[in-house]
């Protein structure tokens, strides 16, 4: 699973816009928008709740640094035809296991109920296996999260195990797929 040597971070790219959806790198101009993400109680009820603005402007910072060293981050996502503020998605070295890639997706509450997790997920998806090289990508969620299993399922991730994850401890169901169950299913965003 080490994602070591594989050379994205040489790539400094980021995902392809997809149908409806741009994804840029977070800039330093941005910290309205990763407060609004991150500071809705809704937005991360399932993820630990909502952050503190100092808080929302350290993980911006965190974001900006990953983007920097390894050419990869939670890359904020736009509405193609209004570039409105839909969220972030991206990948990231998971938290307990720094050689395996995670994936995930916050949404702004407006971009709720779109299928646009689902879009993001797909296009940050084709870029870590069929830009990146990746091996294999894992994903998790709150286990009370049913729309994010039912996202995850939707798009061929499989179920591995549970674990207790942050200094809250929540219970998180992890997930993984392949490279090759990827390529199997011949996808694209």
């Amino acid at each position: 699973m080490r994602y070591v040597g594989t050379g994205y971070w040489s790539l400094r790219v980021v995902p392809p816009s997809s149908a409806r959806l741009t994804f840029r790198s977070w800039t330093d101009d941005d910290t309205a928008l990763a407060e609004a993400l991150w500071c809705d109680p809704e937005v991360t009820r399932f993820f630990g709740g909502a952050m503190s603005p100092e808080q929302a402007r350290d993980r911006l910072h965190v974001e900006r640094e990953r983007d920097s060293s390894l050419g990869m981050q939670y890359w904020p996502i736009f509405f193609r035809e209004t570039d409105e503020f839909a969220g972030c998605a991206g990948l990231r070295p998971w938290s307990m296991d720094p050689e395996t890639i995670e994936v995930g997706v916050n949404l702004m509450r407006s971009a709720w109920g779109l299928r646009l997790g689902e879009e993001a997920l797909l296009a940050v998806l084709a870029h870590g296996f069929d830009t990146l090289s990746l091996p294999v990508i894992v994903a998790g969620h709150g286990i009370a999260h049913d729309n994010s299993r039912k996202l995850l399922e939707r798009v061929g991730f499989k179920y591995t195990h549970n674990i207790l994850w942050g200094p809250k401890q929540i219970e998180v169901c992890m997930w993984a797929m392949t490279a090759q169950s990827w390529r199997a299913e011949n996808r694209s965003p």
